[in-house]
């Protein structure tokens, strides 16, 4: 089985195991009346070994020499008359820009939302991440470079970097981490993976383990975080994220497999050994 293929779908079954083992802490772990936890029980347990060996998974997946991409961002995201990436990467662009059109119109026409100006700006940035995912798509399924600084690369993480602003500001006043623990590390890791997504188009030094191992667990996480209640908007956006962050997986372990002009790893001689410390630095 191809390595893009293994990884997609781990990440998908894992995180459906995810989503069934926090439905059960949901509804056994947490005491009704008060809405506390109740200590040691086998669903929160058996979650958290879960995440453990889900993230130790994808550690093993995202480690070894990697391929250094000298071309950037245009060469390790490749997509050229691939419509599967780039029908993930539309419809992830579309339901970013639903959600903040929702938030939008709920605060500004319906008046029903109660917004901070986190949120607000929040809801933005999804509009204006929706438009760089779906530019950098076009691109990259035409065969067309995205450009040497391609600043649309920077919106998915400008728009997770508020959402987990917004995300905790909601959440600060609730003493039980366990309420909202999985929904902060999908947005966390969302904003990891676009932070090395968008490597590729300005480091000289491309991370492609750390971007690797992020994406996985950001399809994790967030397919566990489903299981809780989260409004309208928030669902799309947690959608686009996950979507995001698989098309960002499939598409750098598909590149990397492909016949290259150097066999080397990576450009450096020691690129082996800082390769196996991609993950654990």
């Amino acid at each position: 089985m191809r390595k893009e293929v293994l990884a997609s779908l781990s990440a998908l079954v894992l995180g459906l195991a995810g989503f069934g083992l926090r439905k059960w802490e949901l509804a056994t772990a947490f005491e009704p009346d008060t809405g506390l936890v109740t200590p040691w029980m086998p669903a929160t347990i058996a979650l958290a070994v879960l995440s453990v060996l889900a993230a130790l998974f994808f550690l093993v997946l995202a480690r070894g020499p990697h391929y250094a991409f000298p071309g950037g961002y245009d060469e390790a995201f490749a997509a050229k008359g691939d419509q599967l990436p780039l029908m993930a990467l539309v419809l992830s662009a579309f339901l970013m820009a639903a959600s903040g059109l929702w938030n939008l119109l709920l605060h500004f026409v319906f008046r029903e939302a109660v917004f901070s100006v986190t949120r607000l700006v929040q809801s933005v940035l999804s509009v204006l991440a929706a438009a760089a995912i779906l530019y950098l798509g076009r691109q990259s399924y035409r065969g067309e470079p995205a450009g040497k600084y391609p600043l649309p690369l920077l919106a998915p993480g400008y728009l997770f970097c508020l959402w987990l602003a917004a995300a905790y500001q909601s959440r600060a006043a609730d003493p039980v981490v366990q309420d909202y623990i999985y929904e902060l590390l999908a947005i966390i890791c969302a904003l990891l993976t676009a932070y090395y997504v968008a490597s590729f188009g300005f480091a000289k030094q491309k991370k492609t383990g750390r971007t690797l191992f992020f994406a996985l667990l950001t399809v994790f996480f967030t397919l566990t975080t489903l299981a809780d209640s989260h409004d309208g908007p928030t669902l799309l956006l947690y959608a686009g994220a996950l979507l995001y962050a698989g098309a960002a997986a499939f598409l750098l372990l598909r590149t990397e497999g492909q016949p290259h002009r150097s066999p080397l790893p990576q450009e450096e001689p020691q690129a082996e050994s800082s390769n196996r410390e991609d993950i654990t630095q």
